[in-house]
């Protein structure tokens, strides 16, 4: 069931609020139609089933997404999307460059920004993991929200 409610979750991530609750919904009822419980709240529900929040989940494909092609392992159409930082300068983030933007909607609400932003906030040490399936294993484990400008008071920004 869990593929399901995960297929294309990375293009979901950047729809409006109300269709972000609404996939969370039926996220819930899935799982409370599993667990046969009607009266735990949707955190319990999963932690019960060892999953993340949506949200969480979906910033943590991006990542994975990012370390792929960071590595060669994505399609090149894929690859293409995000400029390899070419500074010559030392600077904290060199893998990728983050676009500028001048909208919201179209910038900052686009995978072609968050997937560099996203990468230049996790830990140096977890984007020198050599291995997939290690990098995998050690976002799994965190949780990301943190991560975000929370800065901008739109409500789809806060979904």
């Amino acid at each position: 069931m869990l593929p399901n409610l995960t297929h294309c979750h990375m293009v979901w991530h950047f729809c409006g609020a109300l269709d972000t609750k609404k996939l969370g919904r039926v996220r819930e009822r899935a799982l409370r139609a599993v667990f046969s419980n009607k009266t735990a709240t949707y955190e319990q529900l999963l932690e019960w089933a060892k999953l993340s929040s949506s949200e969480n989940r979906r910033l943590q494909d991006i990542l994975i997404l990012m370390y792929k092609v960071k590595h060669n392992l994505a399609p090149k159409t894929v690859i293409d999307i995000f400029p390899i930082s070419n500074s010559k300068y030392n600077l904290r983030n060199k893998d990728f460059s983050i676009p500028r933007v001048n909208t919201i909607k179209y910038g900052k609400h686009s995978i072609r920004y968050l997937g560099p932003y996203l990468g230049s906030k996790v830990n140096i040490t977890l984007r020198q993991k050599t291995s997939l399936k290690a990098f995998k294993d050690a976002i799994r484990e965190m949780n990301l929200k943190g991560l975000l400008d929370r800065s901008c008071n739109w409500e789809v920004c806060q979904s």
